[in-house]
C-alpha cells in the first residue's frame, strides 16, 4: 500500500514539473514576439471602421430610438404648441423614456439583479421619479380644462415599466394603452370641432405606445434580457453606461497596456515562481477519506492503543444493580420533515376600467375608493371582477350589474333594468338608491344590502351564502334609519301528509 502511495505522489510531482516547463516555454516565445513587433510602427486604423464611441450604444437601444424616437419628438412638439401643463408633463415623459433606455442599456452589460433587492430599486429610481411626477402633475390640475389630456398620459405612461412584467410584458403595455384610450376618446370628443391639434396630440401619444409595444414584442417578448456574463448591476448605479470613460467598470480593467517606449524592446517577463512540492510528512498529516481509513488499519495491533479499559463494576450486563437503576431507551425514529411548499406566485394584473362594446369592465382594483362610472346607458352592463378593498359608484340606469370574486368591496348604484348579481364575494356592500327588480346572491359571505324606500318590492334570491343582512329604511322619531334583517341560513324540512317536503326557516326563541 505504501509503495502504491509513493508512486502516485511521484507521478503528481512530475505533472507539476511538466506544467511549469511549458509555462516557461510559452513566456519565452511571447517575449520574443513582442520584441520583434516593437521595431515596426503600429498599423494605421482602417478607414470606414466605426470608432469605439459608435459601438458604445447597443443595438437594442438603437432599435428603441428608431421605433419610439420620431413619435416622441412629434408628441413633444405638439405638446409645446398646446402649452402648459401639457408641455410640462410631456417633458417628464421624455425623462421617463430616457430612464427606460438607460435600463435597457444596463441590461445589455450587467447581470440580472433580484427584482426585490435594493440594487434593482436603485436602478429604477430615475424612472419611478419621472412617472410619479407625471401622475402628481395630473392630480394638482384636476380643475384644469386640459385635465383629460393629463389623464391620457398619466394612465398610459406606466407602460414604460414593462421590464418588470415577466413573462408577458406586451399585454401589460396594451392594457396601459387601453386605459389611456378611454381618456383619449374624451379629448377627441371635446376638441374635434374646436382644434384639430388636440386630436393629433392624442394620436401621437397612442401611436408611441403602439410603437413601444411592437419594439418589446420584437426584442423582448418574454421580458427584458440581461447579460448573464456581465458585471454586477450594482456597479452601474448612479453611473449610466455610455456617459463617459468610467461608465463601464470593465473598461479600466480590460484596457490595453501602454505601448513600449521607442528606444527598444520591452524587458522580458519575470520568471515563474519556483516549484514547490509537499513533503511526504505533510501529506501524511492531511490524509482524508479512504486514505485515512487504510492508514489506521495498517497500524496493526497499535490500532487499539487508544481504547480505555472498562471495569466490571461499570458493565451493565455484569452488574444487576446498575442494570435496574438505569434503563437505556432506544431513540425513536423521526420521520423526515415534510418539505414546505413554496409560496404560490401570483402575478399582479393591472387595474382596468374600460367600456367594451356595451359592457363596462372593472377589474383588479385595490385600495381604490374613487372608481366612478358615468355616461351610462340603459343597454349597458357593468362587470366587476377581482377587486379588493375598493368602492365602485355607478351613476344612471344600466341593464345589469355583476360583482364576481371581490373582497371587501362596495357597489353603489342608482337603478338597473334586470338584476344585480353577487357571486363569490366576501365582506361586500351593496346600496341601491332607486329601484332594482332582482338581487341574486350566490356563494357569498358577510355582506350587507341597503335598499331605498322605492325599492322595497325587490326580489332577493340567495344560495350557499352566510351572514348576509338586508337593511331597509324606517322612520324613527322623524329621522330615517336602517333596520337590519338577516337572511335565514338554517332551514328545517319535514314530510307532509301528502308525502311532499315542507321546508321552513328555523326560528330560535330566546
Amino acid at each position: 500500500m505504501s509503495e502504491f502511495h509513493s508512486l502516485a505522489n511521484l507521478i503528481k510531482r512530475l505533472e507539476v514539473a511538466t506544467t511549469r516547463l511549458e509555462d516557461l516555454a510559452t513566456s519565452a516565445s511571447s517575449a520574443s514576439a513582442v520584441a520583434a513587433s516593437s521595431t515596426s510602427p503600429p498599423p494605421a486604423p482602417p478607414t470606414g471602421v466605426p470608432s469605439s464611441s459608435d459601438k458604445s450604444t447597443p443595438a437594442s437601444v438603437q432599435k428603441h430610438d428608431e421605433a419610439v424616437g420620431p413619435l416622441l419628438k412629434k408628441f413633444l412638439d405638439i405638446s409645446k404648441t398646446i402649452g402648459d401643463p401639457v408641455a410640462t408633463q410631456a417633458a417628464l415623459v421624455a425623462e421617463a423614456i430616457e430612464a427606460e433606455k438607460t435600463i435597457i442599456h444596463i441590461a445589455s452589460l450587467a447581470k440580472k439583479p433580484d427584482m426585490t433587492s435594493s440594487v434593482f430599486m436603485k436602478l429604477i429610481e430615475p424612472i419611478q421619479k419621472a412617472l410619479s411626477g407625471v401622475v402628481e402633475l395630473k392630480e394638482k390640475n384636476r380643475g384644469d380644462p386640459l385635465f383629460n389630456h393629463l389623464s391620457v398620459v398619466a394612465e398610459g405612461i406606466p407602460a414604460l415599466g414593462w421590464f418588470t412584467c415577466e413573462p408577458t410584458p406586451v399585454p401589460f403595455i396594451r392594457d396601459m394603452k387601453d386605459a389611456a384610450q378611454f381618456y383619449a376618446n374624451r379629448v377627441v370628443k371635446e376638441w374635434k370641432d374646436k382644434d384639430k391639434t388636440h386630436v393629433e396630440w392624442t394620436r401621437s401619444f397612442i401611436e408611441m405606445l403602439d410603437a413601444l409595444s411592437g419594439y418589446v414584442k420584437e426584442n423582448y417578448p418574454t421580458g427584458l434580457t440581461w447579460n448573464a456574463q456581465g458585471e454586477s448591476a450594482e456597479a452601474f448605479i448612479g453611473n449610466a453606461p455610455g456617459s463617459g470613460a468610467s461608465a463601464n467598470p470593465s473598461t479600466t480593467s480590460s484596457a490595453p497596456p501602454p505601448p513600449p517606449p521607442a528606444g527598444g524592446a520591452p524587458p522580458p517577463p519575470p520568471p515563474p515562481p519556483p516549484m514547490t512540492f509537499d513533503d511526504d510528512s505533510n501529506e501524511q498529516d492531511t490524509k482524508t477519506g479512504a486514505a485515512a481509513v487504510f492508514a489506521e488499519i495498517n497500524k496493526g495491533e497499535s490500532v487499539t492503543a487508544g481504547l480505555r479499559k472498562v471495569d466490571k463494576s461499570q458493565m451493565t450486563h455484569k452488574n444487576p444493580n446498575l442494570r435496574a437503576g438505569s434503563t437505556v431507551s432506544s431513540p425513536k425514529k423521526q420521520a423526515p420533515p415534510t418539505p414546505s411548499k413554496p409560496n404560490k406566485y401570483v402575478l399582479k394584473k393591472p387595474a382596468k376600467t374600460t367600456l367594451e362594446a356595451n359592457k363596462w369592465v372593472v377589474e383588479y382594483h385595490e385600495n381604490n375608493s374613487e372608481i366612478i362610472i358615468e355616461d351610462t346607458a340603459i343597454n349597458q352592463a357593468v362587470y366587476i371582477f377581482g377587486c379588493k378593498n375598493s368602492t365602485i359608484r355607478i351613476k344612471g340606469k344600466v341593464n345589469a350589474v355583476t360583482m364576481d370574486s371581490c373582497v371587501k368591496c362596495g357597489v353603489a348604484l342608482d337603478s338597473t333594468v334586470s338584476t344585480v348579481d353577487l357571486v363569490n364575494c366576501r365582506s361586500f356592500g351593496l346600496q341601491v338608491f332607486n329601484v332594482t327588480p332582482t338581487i341574486a346572491i350566490d356563494k357569498c359571505d358577510s355582506g350587507s344590502v341597503y335598499l331605498s324606500k322605492e325599492g322595497l318590492d325587490v326580489e332577493i334570491l340567495s344560495a350557499k351564502s352566510t351572514s348576509v343582512n338586508i337593511l331597509v329604511p324606517e322612520e324613527v322619531e322623524g329621522e330615517t334609519d336602517f333596520k337590519e334583517l338577516p337572511i335565514p341560513e338554517q332551514l328545517k324540512t319535514t314530510i307532509g301528509p301528502d308525502g311532499k317536503l315542507v321546508t321552513v326557516c328555523v326560528e330560535h326563541a330566546g
